[in-house]
């Protein structure tokens, strides 16, 4: 890779040697030692350590063998030890599992009134065909009826919400109804309230007192059956009925438009996104393969091509995934769909890798022994690719501490992986150089090595010559950049710049926020996100939905407290208005109504406010869950062992619509709950699933903070012991956090924002910003000459294009994705997007030029020429970039 210069400096000049840069010199030159020795054991036994390398993959392979995966949101972005997660055990250990639900909405075609008769049959018929729809499993057929959740008593036997309650469900009954106003006004059917929660645009006529809507909504509530099967949540039954639920809502009815939505619905969208993209990325992939074979050899040369050795870098690449996956799965880490992004972050940095190997072995002489040649290639690519792959392995290692369990698994893959990438380019790759160099001696073809070529004297003196020259890249940069980059007035505007893009960026960064939206994983044209969009406009979006969870308590004796808990949440906590019954759904509201009104012998057990005989009291009260109050026999748990014990019992409310999508609002919802929950009179804890993923709102900022932090303290650590040198180490500790800041706030500029993607993609990024920088501050420190702008120009003609070509290979992995329809992989390609930009921008020309003003002396087996040169292309001239275009 970066071969120092060759002129010695007289030996008194050691004695002027510094403790720390004799510590630096003994670093470089062990490690030197140690990389030369593999080199030279390669070039000697290339298949036995490739042979070396199977091994350990199938020995990592044995991790599949119990592979586990896990995809549940609560098990993978969720803090652990949380409030949130304690109320959930509780919760989960007294309650039946949550609903599932789906529901269609419809509106007429053409406008008009909703509730005339015409459209209702209209509707009816939409409903009919979700009654008639069936899914047959293993010869056991399921439908609505035995899918849905039991709810007797409203004409149905199933639990749906919808302004066809008030015909029975049954289309002859609407049919021979002569006065569908008059059946609306009917409260023994249903209330105004019930009519305004499932009719959107409800409306009374000022004069004639004759309702309208302008749609109508009807969701059906089924059983949760859900199992959990290889980390996921799967109920194969209501799963595959709702597939024709869908397909009816999509196929509607003439005279109405339909827009849907079932339980299944995300999970389909966000798989069709990622899958969708599955074409993009395998282009990705072999753009990245071209790349590489377009740059390590003589394209269109039958001898020179190397396109089996880039093949064997993308085998040396595959295999380092497999074993990190196999490796992390004996540690017990599952997979999780994150997961989907190392193979372009792995082959990025693997790419990176080979060519630094292959730069650091076409300097060497071409005529010397492939044992000195390789000891000399090793030697100096070995040190570099350590340093920058030591510094992401820690940084990623560090990671793991983080309470996401999502990105602790992410880091430890990533981490496994970097580290397998660095053995196999290393003992794979390395290998296959040796064995590419023979074939290419014995003038045998690449890939069909069985034939040789016959000698042509023209061919043989073009390929000699693509061989001893730099590439155009290389030339570019000794003759061009790197002069224009250490004058002085450059410098200044360089700096200027360079503090101009910080001082942006740590604005930008500031205005981050939190955010984070599901209907942005699913694809602009998702059905999903018209239905949701239908729903925010007719129904001004369903406010999220929370549990008041009543203990252990007197329930009896407490009444009055319990009458009184609407009015003392009211207007309390972004909470929905509490008077509404839509909206604050007490089953005690609804039994003491009952009571109040069943003529029997329910009147003489009401006080003035409360139900005053406490037997009747849990008589009835039982009477009215088995009963009109069936809806809330699961939100009230009895004792097992005493009928007039209630265990727990729930309240459901909603938020308001107001707080949807907005996270800070949403946190300071859930924290004010928590609050006023505190202060009632009888000992309860708000609850929604919701609180999980609010929770991580809370959390997530703070561990981006705390991650990138990290990660830089290791950069720093890692680079100063193998730099070994303080200034040189804290310069490209530095460019990496412009770096880190900078892309921070384009991402702010861009427009996004701080979520769960895209804290793991700055992670990433750390660790590609660190090889920019590092490169090029090792290959400064490894470069001797009369002065530090000499240094700095023969380390770019050396180093630069091959932190360049690292760049290009990142950028083309992801380019593609720019116009996927996932927000995972968009989100992806902006980030990275940046992190090659700004990578680059401080590690080749902000770098540069604080090493030109104030670079450290070179190594001191630099200035013997301890690394050595061949006489061929020296400092004078590196190749380091073979791609003649």
């Amino acid at each position: 890779m970066c071969n120092p210069s060759v002129e010695p400096k007289a030996g008194s000049e050691d004695a002027n040697r510094t403790t720390l840069e004799k510590f630096s010199d003994v670093v470089d030159a062990s490690m030197s030692s140690f990389f030369g020795n593999l080199g030279e054991s390669l070039a000697v036994r290339p298949c036995t350590y490739i042979g070396f390398a199977f091994l350990i993959v199938v020995g990592m392979g044995s991790g599949f063998a119990g592979f586990t995966s896990e995809s549940r949101s609560e098990k993978l972005w969720i803090p652990q030890g949380t409030e949130a997660q304690d109320a959930q055990g509780v919760y989960n250990s007294n309650f039946e599992k949550p609903f599932r639900f789906d529901y269609i909405i419809g509106t007429p075609s053409s406008g008009g009134n909703m509730l005339d008769k015409a459209n209702l049959q209209k509707f009816m018929t939409l409903h009919d065909s979700v009654e008639a729809a069936s899914a047959e499993i293993e010869g056991e057929t399921w439908n609505l009826n035995n899918l849905c959740f039991p709810l007797p008593g409203d004409g149905h036997p199933c639990f749906i919400s919808s302004v066809l309650q008030f015909w029975d469900y049954d289309a002859a009954t609407l049919a021979a109804d002569t006065d569908v106003q008059a059946t609306l006004k009917d409260t023994s059917k249903g209330s105004v309230e019930d009519l305004e929660s499932f009719l959107s645009g409800f409306t009374v006529d000022g004069s004639s007192g004759d309702y309208s809507a302008t749609g109508a909504k009807a969701t059906y509530f089924l059983e949760n059956r859900a199992e959990v099967i290889k980390g996921a949540f799967v109920d194969l039954p209501a799963e595959t009925w709702e597939e024709k639920f869908l397909e009816i809502g999509e196929t509607c009815v003439d005279g109405l438009s339909c827009y849907r939505f079932a339980e299944r619905s995300f999970s389909d969208e966000f798989g069709g996104a990622i899958g969708g993209d599955i074409v993009l990325m395998n282009i990705g992939f072999l753009i990245i393969i071209m790349y590489l074979y377009l740059n390590l050899g003589k394209v269109g040369d039958r001898i020179g091509s190397r396109f089996a050795l880039s093949m064997m870098s993308v085998l040396a690449i595959g295999l380092a995934i497999a074993a990190s996956m196999g490796v992390s799965q004996l540690c017990g880490w599952p997979y999780t769909p994150v997961h989907s992004v190392l193979p372009f972050v792995l082959l990025g940095l693997g790419v990176d890798d080979s060519f630094v190997i292959m730069n650091s072995f076409v300097q060497t002489d071409p005529s010397a022994d492939l044992k000195v040649r390789m000891k000399e290639a090793m030697s100096h690519a070995g040190v570099s690719i350590t340093v920058t792959s030591l510094t992401d392995f820690v940084a990623f290692i560090i990671s793991t501490s983080t309470s996401l369990p999502a990105l602790a698994s992410f880091c430890f893959y990533a981490a496994t992986g970097i580290l397998f990438l660095f053995l196999f380019q290393c003992i794979i790759f390395g290998a296959y150089v040796v064995i590419d160099a023979r074939r290419q001696k014995a003038r045998r073809m690449d890939c069909c090595c069985c034939f040789t070529v016959a000698e042509n004297e023209a061919h043989d003196k073009a390929r000699a010559e693509f061989e001893a020259n730099p590439g155009r890249v290389s030339k570019f940069m000794k003759n061009s950049f790197g002069p224009w980059v250490v004058n002085k007035n450059v410098g200044i505007l360089v700096t200027i710049a360079s503090m101009g893009l910080l001082g942006a960026g740590i604005y930008g960064a500031t205005q981050l926020k939190v955010e984070s939206n599901q209907l942005d994983f699913v694809p602009d044209s998702s059905y999903i996100k018209s239905t949701f969009e239908m729903n925010d406009e007719l129904f001004g979006g369903d406010g999220t939905p929370v549990s008041l969870v009543l203990e252990d308590f007197d329930y009896f004796a407490k009444q009055t407290e319990l009458a009184g808990i609407a009015a003392t949440l009211n207007g309390k906590a972004h909470l929905a208005d509490t008077s509404n019954s839509v909206n604050f759904d007490s089953w005690y509201d609804q039994y003491v109504a009952y009571v109040g009104a069943t003529p029997a012998c329910y009147g003489a057990c009401i006080g003035t406010d409360n139900l005053d005989n406490e037997g009747q009291f849990y008589t009835n009260l039982h009477k009215f869950l088995n009963t009109a109050g069936a809806k809330y026999n699961s939100s009230v748990v009895f004792n097992p062992d005493n009928y007039q014990d209630i265990k727990t019992s729930k309240i459901s409310m909603k938020y308001s619509s107001e707080i949807n999508d907005e996270a800070s609002m949403q946190v300071e919802a859930m924290t004010q709950l928590r609050d006023e929950v505190a202060k009632l009179d009888v000992p309860a804890y708000a609850y929604t699933f919701e609180f999980l993923n609010w929770e991580t709102f809370i959390i997530i900022e703070k561990e981006m903070i705390q991650n990138v932090t990290l990660c830089m303290a290791a950069v720093f650590v890692i680079t100063l012991v193998l730099i070994a040198h303080p200034l040189t180490s804290f310069l490209v500790f530095f460019c990496v956090g412009c770096a880190i800041i900078e892309i921070l706030g384009a991402m702010y500029y861009w427009g996004l924002v701080i979520d769960n993607v895209s804290v793991i993609n700055l992670t990433l990024a750390v660790g590609l910003a660190v090889d920019y920088s590092a490169h090029v501050g090792h290959c400064f420190m490894l470069k001797d000459g009369n002065n530090r702008s000499e240094r700095v120009i023969s380390a770019l003609a050396d180093i630069g294009s091959a932190v360049l070509n690292g760049a290009i290979s990142t950028f083309l992995a992801v380019v593609v994705l720019s116009g996927s329809q996932s927000y995972v992989f968009r989100v992806l390609f902006k980030q990275f997007f940046l992190t090659c930009l700004f990578g680059v921008m401080n590690g080749m020309v902000f770098l540069p030029v604080l090493l030109n003003w104030f670079g450290p002396r070179a190594y001191a087996n630099a200035s013997k020429g301890g690394h050595g040169g061949h006489g061929g292309h020296g400092a004078e001239m590196v190749k380091v970039d073979n791609m003649d275009v």
